[in-house]
């Protein structure tokens, strides 16, 4: 007999027999519909007189797929999650691309990115390389910036040997203003810089 989600469920395809009386038949009936029931109700709502929500999966039993990372874009899995057994990342899987969802690699915040439950936002960082010209220069985040004025570093690169101090002169959801200045006060001050953003973002 086959076990389905732990319930051994009685299942015998060759009865009723071609000999056997007539009149057992309401009891094969009965015994088949109880052990489709048994096996559905493993993993489903599937109540004897059915009801509201037959069918639908009990909480915790849906089960993603699970298998090496390089059968990640199987075909014929569209709106399917799967897990890795070689990585222990997860992903969206869908014939038109897969999304990365999430892993031991991805950095875990030390606070949450919304106010409200249930979460609807998510810590994204951008990153970048820019360059004042005469002094000041404006840094328009990607990907349509932020939800709220993120949390930006940047660093000067030494690129004309002269000594450089940048500056952050503002933040907003999605821009940065950088402003420097060389410490020769001979002005015309052009420096590069690396910048980085944490924030949030709304899904």
């Amino acid at each position: 007999m086959p076990t389905i989600g732990g319930v051994t469920i009685l299942w015998q395809e060759g009865k009723p027999d071609g000999d056997d009386s007539l009149g057992i038949g309401d009891e094969d009936a009965r015994s088949t519909k109880t052990a489709i029931r048994n096996a559905m109700a493993a993993e489903h709502v599937w109540d004897a007189a059915g009801g509201a929500n037959t069918g639908a999966h009990v909480f915790g039993s849906a089960r993603p797929y699970y298998g090496v990372q390089s059968n990640v874009s199987s075909t014929g899995s569209d709106g399917r999650i799967m897990q890795t057994s070689d990585t222990s990342r997860l992903f969206g899987v869908g014939s038109g691309g897969t999304s990365f969802l999430g892993g031991p690699t991805v950095i875990s915040a030390g606070s949450f990115p919304g106010f409200t439950v249930p979460q609807r936002s998510i810590w994204v960082e951008e990153w970048g390389e820019g360059k004042t010209n005469s002094g000041s220069t404006v840094v328009t985040f990607p990907n349509s910036g932020f939800s709220g004025k993120p949390f930006v570093q940047v660093t000067g690169i030494d690129t004309n040997s002269r000594i450089q101090i940048v500056t952050i002169a503002s933040v907003t959801a999605t821009q940065l203003t950088v402003k420097s200045s060389a410490t020769d006060l001979l002005g015309g001050s052009t420096t590069s810089f690396f910048w980085r953003s944490v924030g949030t973002r709304t899904l």
